[in-house]
């Protein structure tokens, strides 16, 4: 048996409407599909280390493993609850979202909680620990008044442990461990994007995409892309960033480049390759704005642009390992084939 380790934010979800857009094959493999939404790069790292691990276990040899991780933005946080107010999260793990196994022909075998758990979908359970992204909106839903309380306080206090050279030290340096650990045992591997995270910043750290200028790029019939080239790039902030940048290895990444930048993403590639029924299609109708448009860098393209994106780059590096797939876009920008692994 193969075993293709999926992980990402809400941004991984290469493999969730695959079988809309192909029959598969006869092959022997599985996917196991890790992605959660909000969740940052230590979340990636972590998911694909941990979930290894079990297969590992099991007696799975590394080289029936193949790991696809789309990188998230730099500035998602991951901490651990404390264990104590999170019981019932733990006792309540059946009444989660598990981990989605999907078979060779992309059908959705079953929920699985021998790797990684979703509990009202921002939170994640790895085995008795709990785990989320303090950045998040709201922690009602989270439901104990002491936990809710501890948290708030985190957010608040964040700013002073977590500045913006952390968070983009932790982003490579999180990158750099999974490239690593994938290296050491021998696991072949994909990382790409959610979009440009490495090119396009200010000297104050922020980036581009962030800033209210954006939108007269994309805000119009012709979307146009930013020069980013002439920006800030991510390994200028600090001696340290450099360094790391230095130990990574671009090969086993897959970018959309063009003129204006080296290292899009899903966004750019969505962006450029279809404009912007690529975002509408996948939107709720309430979401759309009577004039302009919902695109914007983290709005969520439709499935079938993560099917194309994986088409153009990453299938080929893949046959080898799961065999020959045949591909069916028609009607795709149909909703029903928008995450159609929960319809």
């Amino acid at each position: 048996m193969k075993y293709i380790v999926n992980t990402g934010c809400s941004y991984g979800v290469m493999f969730r409407s695959m079988k809309e857009f192909t029959d598969g094959n006869d092959n022997n493999f599985q996917i196991i599909d890790l992605h959660c939404d909000s969740h940052g790069a230590e979340y990636q790292k972590r998911s694909v280390i941990y979930t290894i691990s079990k297969l590992l276990k099991k007696g799975i040899s590394t080289s029936d493993i193949f790991v696809i991780t789309e990188w998230s933005q730099p500035n998602r946080l991951f901490i651990e609850l404390p264990k104590d107010n999170s019981s019932h999260i733990l006792g309540n793990i059946k009444n989660s979202e598990g981990t989605f196994i999907l078979d060779n022909k992309f059908n959705r075998l079953n929920d699985s909680y021998e790797y990684i758990a979703k509990y009202k979908s921002l939170n994640c359970v790895f085995g008795d620990r709990v785990y989320l992204n303090p950045d998040v909106d709201s922690f009602d839903e989270l439901e104990d008044s002491d936990l809710i309380t501890y948290l708030e306080l985190f957010k608040e206090r964040v700013h002073i442990s977590h500045k913006p050279i952390d968070r983009l030290e932790q982003y490579l340096t999180s990158i750099l461990d999974l490239q690593n650990y994938l290296k050491s045992n021998g696991i072949e591997y994909k990382f790409f994007l959610m979009n440009n995270t490495f090119e396009g910043y200010y000297k104050n750290y922020s980036h581009i995409y962030g800033d209210d200028s954006i939108f007269g790029y994309l805000n119009k019939e012709q979307i146009n892309i930013p020069q980013l080239k002439g920006m800030l790039h991510i390994n200028k902030f600090s001696d340290y960033l450099k360094s790391i940048w230095e130990l990574i290895d671009l090969n086993g990444f897959v970018f959309y480049k063009t003129d204006n930048f080296n290292y899009g993403g899903i966004d750019e590639y969505a962006m450029e390759k279809f404009g912007h029924i690529a975002y509408t299609s996948g939107a709720n109708e309430w979401d759309i704005p009577s004039e302009g448009y919902v695109t914007s860098f983290g709005a969520h393209p439709h499935d079938s642009v993560y099917i194309d994106f994986f088409k153009d780059y990453i299938y080929e590096s893949i046959i080898p390992f799961i065999g020959e797939l045949t591909f069916d876009f028609t009607n795709r920008w149909d909703r029903t084939k928008h995450n159609a692994i929960r319809q």
